[in-house]
């Protein structure tokens, strides 16, 4: 399991990620926003894909030790 300090750090990540989406809707310029744009959407696309794989491993396991006789 992740330390305390590692789950405190993700809570803040996902607090940045909202202020973020928050500042990008109301008040990034342009400029601002091509100087960000590519390196977000790539952060998030690589913690999604990472997010989603785990996820359907987990909902293996558990529908694997539901199923009697395996």
């Amino acid at each position: 399991m992740g330390s305390s300090s590692n789950i405190d750090d993700i809570h803040r990540a996902v607090d940045y990620l909202n202020q973020t989406a928050h500042w990008v809707n109301s008040s990034a310029e342009d400029d601002e926003l091509e100087d960000v744009t590519d390196a977000l959407l790539l952060a998030m696309h690589d913690l999604r894909s990472v997010l989603v794989r785990k996820k359907a491993d987990r909902m293996m396991k558990k529908a694997k030790a539901k199923v009697p006789g395996e």
